[in-house]
């Protein structure tokens, strides 16, 4: 056997190990483009979910306060306050 064999024989192997490490860093950009795609829905749908949370928070605190229930019974009920000179109150102890 040649001794200039051998070098060539270590030449083609480093040749395909960076032929491979360059087939595989080219892997990895690939596969961090598509986590970053993934992660970029992931954070859409986290900001829109936030926010329909704050819509739910605020609904249940309206609804919760009395507003939501009075404009509620106003247009679906069609209920009104009664005039005010109407009002007869009433005592317990008090006879008619």
């Amino acid at each position: 056997m040649k001794p200039g064999g051998i070098k060539y024989k270590w030449l083609f192997l480093w040749y395909i190990m960076v032929c491979l490490s360059g087939l595989y860093e080219v892997q990895l950009h690939f596969n961090k483009r598509n986590l970053f795609q993934e992660y970029q829905v992931i954070a859409s749908e986290t900001e829109r979910l936030e926010m329909e949370w704050r819509e739910l928070q605020l609904n249940y605190s309206e609804f919760t306060s009395g507003q939501q229930i009075g404009s509620v019974a106003q247009e679906k009920a069609k209920m009104n306050l009664p005039d005010s000179r109407k009002i007869n109150l009433l005592k317990k102890d008090e006879i008619n």
